[in-house]
């Protein structure tokens, strides 16, 4: 018998893997899009959240959301690990904190209902010299089973696995 090992090259990706949810709201300010992102070279998946600017305007438009003043947030396996409870169905709440150099940041994803249909109230928050940023944004079950699949996606490739 002869045992083989292959090398199997480090799988590199044309751009990165991401999703995002995009939904302006008709009532000014009201809503939000977040953006999801794995970073290889990181091993972390990158969420970009931003408010909506202003009343909601044509579809594709550039201005609809603020994303200078974005909250950005690192999702790491500790986080992950807390997601997949929520998931799995296990628990009805997922809250990730991250704390450092004065600034506290908190990602909360927590089950509800919504005529009848289950859905997800999101929310993160950053607090850094007495000022809160938030953007929020409820998801549909739908839009939560396409993010629980991105992220154990990622988790695989964190793990090293896949490569």
């Amino acid at each position: 018998m002869n045992d083989t090992v292959l090398d199997t090259p480090k799988k590199e990706y044309k751009r990165k893997p991401y999703f995002n949810i995009y939904k302006p709201l008709q009532k000014e300010g009201m809503g939000a899009a977040l953006q999801f992102s794995y970073d290889s070279g990181k091993r972390a998946i990158f969420l970009e959240a931003a408010r909506q600017r202003g009343v909601k305007l044509e579809i594709g438009s550039k201005e609809q959301f603020d994303w200078e003043n974005k909250i950005v947030f690192k999702i790491g396996t500790t986080d992950i690990s807390r997601m997949f409870l929520l998931f799995a169905g296990r628990k009805k709440e997922a809250k990730c904190l991250h704390s450092q150099q004065g600034r506290t940041s908190v990602l909360e994803l927590v089950q509800g209902e919504y005529k009848g249909e289950p859905n997800f109230s999101f929310k993160l928050s950053r607090t850094s010299e007495g000022e809160t940023q938030r953007v929020s944004m409820f998801l549909s079950q739908e839009e939560m089973g396409i993010l629980a699949h991105f992220v154990r996606e990622s988790l695989t490739r964190m793990l090293g696995f896949g490569e």
